[in-house]
């Protein structure tokens, strides 16, 4: 019977937001047992992406509602669902896989969970048909944005790929620890970089703080903390959509996506940009900062010592950029072929507006 509940549980949780795919070794069943209960995977069932009240969902499926509200609040408390307050009602959404229940548990990182989520990662996925309705996204997740404005662009940057001016829209801001980094911490790996660095933004802000998973800050504080994840040598990711929830300043050596991209022949190819990197050999010096920059190896030295971009590796991140004292270096607009816009909003972090419209 135990088994069975987590089944339907990974199941459930397969129908939500970018899934969870069964594995050939059966990691996930580690997973979903180490964080719910059997009473929490049956409450799970109950629930759906929209945010409702415990007397809606005990109405619609004949639970009892105050039993169902203490459930939720411990599961609340466990990162395994989205909490939302409006006065003195609570509304709760089921939380997705990915951006979600994983990266929730970043106040509670140990060796052992850190470790089942890397062989989670790395673990050969079964072939399944995707539950009917929800959306599967191609290629990777997030987006990979400047940071900073291009230079000699054929066209503006635009206003979703603008971290200054994503924070400058915003009235609700948080930041928390890199999920990844805490990860990579547990399982031994030593990382020097910043990692309060995870921006979060509207509904997702109020999560985190709620929660106490994050803190709220000042526009002024976010844009602080990208200058610092800049300087660090951090790569700017947001999710795929014109309206973003969050911008993640991802380190090369311990963000999941960045890691798979690197070992990779051809990341360009695959990760969503719009921009790459482009070499002005009259006014290159061949000082080298910017190979030193890059963290793709997409930058190399030439015969006549001059940086050369690889287009196979460059994914537009423009750390080359802000580092080459000489402004050899520019970000050009990919051709618009090669272009992926996003849409309003993404299953992979839905936007503030988006899941907060559900409240009925």
């Amino acid at each position: 019977m135990s088994g069975d509940i987590y089944e339907r549980l990974r199941r459930h949780v397969n129908a939500i937001g970018t899934g969870f795919a069964a594995t050939t070794t059966g990691v996930e069943m580690r997973f979903l047992q180490r964080l719910f209960t059997e009473e929490e995977a049956e409450t799970y069932l109950h629930l759906t992406e929209n945010l409702e009240s415990p007397e809606q969902i005990a109405q619609r499926d004949g639970l009892d509602p105050e039993r169902l509200a203490v459930t939720l609040n411990t599961m609340t408390e466990k990162g395994l669902v989205f909490p939302k307050r409006v006065g003195e009602r609570r509304y709760y959404a089921a939380a997705p896989a990915f951006h979600g229940i994983y990266e929730h548990q970043v106040t509670r990182m140990d060796p052992e969970l850190a470790q089942i989520m890397e062989d989670y990662v790395w673990a050969e996925k079964v072939p399944e048909a995707p539950p009917p309705g929800r959306e599967v996204l191609a290629g990777f997740p997030l987006r990979t944005i400047p940071v900073e404005t291009p230079i000699g662009v054929s066209r503006p940057i635009a206003p979703y790929e603008d971290v200054k001016e994503i924070i400058r829209n915003q009235d609700r801001i948080a930041v928390a620890k890199c999920y990844c980094t805490v990860q990579q911490q547990a399982l031994g790996h030593k990382c020097n970089q910043p990692d309060e660095v995870c921006l979060l933004l509207g509904f997702y802000a109020d999560y985190y703080v709620d929660t106490g998973l994050g803190r709220r800050i000042t526009q002024d504080e976010a844009l602080e903390i990208l200058n610092r994840a800049e300087e660090a040598g951090l790569v700017h990711q947001i999710p795929n959509s014109t309206d973003p929830a969050a911008i993640c300043n991802c380190c090369p050596d311990c963000c999941g996506q960045l890691r798979i991209l690197k070992m990779l022949p051809n990341p360009a190819a695959l990760v969503t940009t719009d921009h790459f990197a482009t070499v002005d050999r009259d006014l290159c010096t061949g000082c080298q900062l910017c190979v030193d920059r890059c963290r793709f190896n997409a930058i190399s030295m030439s015969a006549e010592s001059l940086a050369d971009v690889n287009r196979e590796r460059c994914i537009g991140c423009g750390l080359c950029v802000s580092s080459c004292v000489v402004d050899a270096i520019v970000l050009a607009v990919k051709p618009e072929a090669e272009r992926r816009e996003p849409g309003y909003t993404t299953p992979f972090m839905r936007s503030s507006q988006d899941i907060e419209s559900t409240i009925r």
